[in-house]
């Protein structure tokens, strides 16, 4: 029997993985709450570099477009940080959106695949962002269109924010997971007259929970997940080079992207 369809395989994944809607189950399944809450913290901070790079401060109006938003984590750092920003949240689980009209009823969510959504305003936006969802799919061919997708809403002076690890070749590590290589990114973009203008590292070990190595990783484990969080933002703005078995989780980057 054929594989299902990535958006097919997406829906049913999500709305199965959804329940009591805890940070875990959009984040590292095993890592915990308190482990998911300091990793969504550094996707908070890459945010808050990415955005201040580009000049967007709280003080500025801009309109935004989170591609696979999940339980709303952006949602609520827009409406906190950055009240003046419209925000417009896509995901393909309609029970997380279902969710997340419940509990933010003065944001706007719509139940769509990223590949086939159709904003029924006809808008653009200044940015378009899609945290690490790209490498859930499967097939090359729907990657291609996520992206494709995702450039067709940008606004002609807005920046795409989107987190790939990029390694040499192809590498799917599971059975949901795809990293698109360097080279995958590099033909899609250009193909859309799009350049990436930053790359920022956003962990240093924190997805694969701490060290390799068994002795410091229980040592490590044993202080818990704010010390891991505290070893990671050091080593991370050191630039203490990552190791050889650091997993692509771990050498996720957040991108910009805009228009050539």
């Amino acid at each position: 029997m054929a594989a299902p369809a990535d958006d097919v395989r997406l829906r049913e994944f999500w709305n199965r993985r959804y329940s009591a809607f805890t940070l875990s189950e959009s984040g590292w399944l095993g890592a915990g709450e308190a482990l998911n809450d300091r990793i969504y913290a550094c996707k908070r901070q890459a945010l808050g570099r990415a955005l201040a790079a580009l000049g967007l401060t709280r003080a500025d109006a801009f309109s935004v477009l989170d591609a696979g938003c999940g339980q709303g984590r952006f949602a609520s750092i827009y409406k906190g940080e950055y009240p003046r920003a419209v925000y417009v949240g896509i995901d393909i689980s309609d029970r997380a959106v279902e969710h997340l009209r419940a509990a933010m009823p003065a944001l706007e969510f719509h139940a769509a695949d990223l590949c086939e959504w159709r904003d029924p305003r006809q808008r653009t936006f200044d940015i378009v962002q899609s945290f690490e969802v790209l490498h859930l799919m499967l097939e090359e061919a729907t990657t291609e269109r996520a992206i494709a997708s995702l450039a067709s809403k940008l606004a002609p002076r807005g920046a795409l924010l989107v987190t790939a690890a990029m390694p040499d070749g192809d590498v799917r590590p599971s059975d949901y997971l795809c990293h698109r290589s360097r080279s995958f990114w590099a033909r899609v973009l250009a193909s859309h007259d799009l350049r990436i203008v930053a790359s920022r590292p956003m962990y240093y070990w924190l997805p694969a929970g701490g060290p390799s190595n068994r002795y410091f990783r229980y040592a490590m484990t044993r202080l818990g997940a704010g010390a891991l969080y505290a070893v990671d933002r050091a080593a991370l703005a050191l630039g203490v080079p990552q190791p050889a078995s650091a997993s692509l989780d771990c050498r996720m980057r957040l991108l910009t992207i805009q228009h050539t």
